[in-house]
């Protein structure tokens, strides 16, 4: 029986600096007998698509057989332990996670939740949903998590410590459900790392954070702001994880925008009283839930220093903004055109050498258009 760590999230948690270094050490992780389940980050986001029912038409049908995969890959594990990371099976449902369960018979289950303070997780998840193409303030977004329909929203769901651990508390024994806080925002930042490890059994200085990368950077306000007003203008068809996910959130939030870092986002301090509630509330069920803790509660309580008294976005920050990001996406363009040209150029001169092999007389026509093109340009 192998002891199998599911680790769920939540989204916003130091999961993808957590993702990114074990990925980054599976070698590491094996030698202290923690294999990586399934054989790639690729096929872990389509075991995550699946059991979320997630699936798009775009997909290739290998995604829709993950779950029917996953108990021959946790057959063929040498190891004692093994480890599936992905932050968005904690908003699955009850009947998800039985799905999931099923494919895991037969191996002692942990689940892994990392946790962080409300206060700095929904300014990050609303970076998250302008990300995927949302264009809702940050007011607004707020709005919606405080109204009357907010619990019933999948907004909610990903923030909701305390219905993610009741439903997986359902179907995994509380004691084997392991909540692992974020450190405050003066914690030390290996603190993270090391209670992780603790969970899983592994010593934190077989790995090396400095593999870990940017992670998943986050936006400055202004960057935030310039980004939901172009979504805006983005229509609707493209704003889906394909192929927004490649183009809006990889290409240009996290490569152009992300490179420059305005003041943080911060939830205005009207909305104090609510987070510190909605943590209070999340601790209480920890404790009837009976789950294990590795790190303090009291990291969850938000601390006051992380909301603001000022009121929306910088006019003249959110110009700054686009004038540095229209930049960046023009040198890039400059560079793709040198390289192309350059490109071009080398494969013309290869054909004119003497005693080239002969070209087919169609490439011999696109060689000569490259070589009068080079010559206009």
């Amino acid at each position: 029986m192998t002891r199998l760590y599911l680790h769920i999230g939540l989204q916003k948690t130091g999961t993808s600096y957590l993702q990114n270094l074990c990925w980054s050490s599976v070698d590491e992780l094996r030698g202290q007998g923690v294999t990586m389940v399934p054989e790639g980050r690729i096929e872990t986001f389509w075991l995550a698509l699946d059991v979320r029912q997630r699936i798009d038409a775009h997909d290739v049908p290998r995604v829709g057989r993950s779950v029917e995969l996953l108990p021959e890959q946790l057959a063929a594990v040498t190891t004692p332990s093994a480890l599936i990371t992905h932050e968005t099976l904690a908003s699955a449902s009850a009947a998800q996670i039985s799905r999931l369960l099923e494919a895991c018979a037969g191996h002692e289950v942990h689940v892994v939740v990392t946790a962080r303070d409300i206060g700095r997780q929904v300014p990050s998840l609303w970076q998250e949903g302008l990300k995927a193409g949302r264009s809702d303030t940050l007011e607004e977004y707020v709005a919606e998590l405080r109204g009357p329909a907010g619990r019933s929203g999948t907004v909610w769901r990903r923030l909701d410590l305390g219905g993610v651990l009741g439903r997986w508390a359902q179907a995994v024994p509380p004691e084997r459900v392991h909540v692992v806080t974020v450190p405050g925002p003066n914690g030390p930042r290996e603190a993270l790392l090391e209670r992780y490890c603790a969970v899983l059994g592994v010593d934190p200085g077989a790995l090396d954070p400095n593999k870990a990368g940017p992670g998943n950077p986050g936006l400055g306000k202004a960057e935030a702001e310039l980004l939901r007003r172009v979504n805006e203008r983005v229509p609707d068809r493209y704003r889906r994880r394909v192929p927004y996910g490649e183009v809006g959130k990889r290409w240009f939030a996290m490569g152009i925008l992300a490179r420059a870092g305005s003041a943080p986002v911060r939830l205005g301090r009207a909305h104090e009283e609510w987070c510190r509630e909605r943590a209070e509330e999340s601790v209480r069920v920890i404790g009837e839930l009976g789950c294990d803790i590795v790190g303090d509660v009291a990291d969850l309580l938000p601390d006051s220093d992380v909301f603001e008294d000022t009121g929306g976005p910088d006019e003249a920050a959110v110009l700054e903004a686009a004038t540095r990001a229209l930049g960046a996406v023009l040198e890039e363009r400059l560079e793709q055109r040198l390289a192309r040209r350059a490109g071009a150029a080398g494969a013309a001169g290869a054909a004119a050498q003497p005693g080239a092999a002969p070209t087919p007389r169609g490439v011999r026509r696109a060689l000569g258009a490259v070589r009068r093109r080079l010559g206009r340009d």
